[in-house]
């Protein structure tokens, strides 16, 4: 089978997805036909292709998605051999989650901001949406508790903020959305370019310049509460698979260093230092020298 017909005719299949996923797939399986006009006859030559992309290993596994996506398809329809399930996928290794600190934040509200990018700024972090349902929002969207965000997963209800809706509600503007560009509602590409240009402003760069790591910093600061519900925290961010949400709560850096706070055996120290019969502060003084001689001793 050719492997252009096999492309149309899987494209036409993913025809309910976002125009973004579809532009991924087309530009994905357009790589594959390059090197393989015809449907290649066996995994090995897959496999030989996805090694060889000098391509990062997160780059390269979309590629592999993509393709695994692809051959589901043509053994659904055609019966034609699944050849990715001998296909290895390429190592991800775990990577720290992209949040803006605290002091970054800061930075960005305290930037003079119109009031269409305070309440931009503030419903980004305070409820973390995706981009596109960022975009989408309408007036008919937004009651004083609530906003129904729109996206991927379908359509759901969060709660926001009194201050998030104060600013948005500033925004009336006579148009059906919520957030307006300069030639119509603000595109999904828009959200990203804004806050792209809010980052350099406030001094950020590289890959936190972006409205994703605001829902990033909303999920890993919203898990790190006392008392925060796991499975409010899904619904909030609209996960399927609780797996995705699990990410926010495991190896969360404010939960381990609030922990790390109450349980690091360094206390000991100034524990024995306060018993001591001598002054406080000399005691904590002694204690801290017996550490440093220590480190020194074994050249750390």
């Amino acid at each position: 089978m050719r492997t252009s017909e096999a492309i149309e005719e899987f494209m036409v299949s993913r025809g309910g997805l976002r125009p973004r996923s579809q532009k991924e797939y087309r530009k994905h399986l357009e790589l594959f036909q390059l090197s393989f006009p015809d449907l290649p006859a066996t995994s090995p030559l897959i496999q030989s292709w996805l090694n060889n992309f000098n391509r990062t290993p997160e780059t390269v596994n979309a590629r592999y998605r993509t393709i695994r996506t692809f051959y589901k398809y043509l053994h659904l329809l055609h019966g034609i051999p699944d050849l990715m399930l001998q296909v290895r996928p390429p190592q991800l290794k775990p990577k720290a989650m992209r949040t803006f600190t605290d002091q970054q934040l800061f930075i960005l509200f305290s930037l003079t901001l119109t009031p269409r990018v305070s309440a931009l700024l503030t419903l980004l972090l305070d409820v973390g949406p995706r981009a596109g349902e960022f975009a989408n929002l309408t007036w008919d969207d937004i009651t004083p508790d609530f906003v129904t965000l729109r996206g991927k997963t379908g359509e759901r209800i969060v709660p926001i903020s009194e201050t998030t809706y104060r600013r948005l509600a500033a925004l009336s503007n006579g148009s059906s959305h919520v957030f307006q560009g300069k030639r119509g509602p603000l595109t999904y590409e828009g959200v990203y370019k804004l806050v792209r240009h809010l980052c350099q402003r406030a001094g950020i760069s590289g890959r936190r310049s972006s409205p994703h790591t605001f829902r990033h910093t909303f999920a890993t600061n919203y898990a790190a509460a006392e008392g925060a519900d796991p499975k409010v925290l899904q619904d909030i961010l609209g996960h399927k698979d609780f797996r995705t949400t699990l990410r926010y709560i495991q190896n969360n850096p404010k939960r381990m260093a609030r922990n790390h706070q109450r349980c690091t055996p360094l206390k000991l120290i100034t524990s024995a230092a306060q018993g001591s019969l001598f002054d406080t502060t000399q005691g904590l003084k002694e204690a801290e020298a017996i550490l440093m001689d220590k480190e020194v001793d074994r050249g750390d």
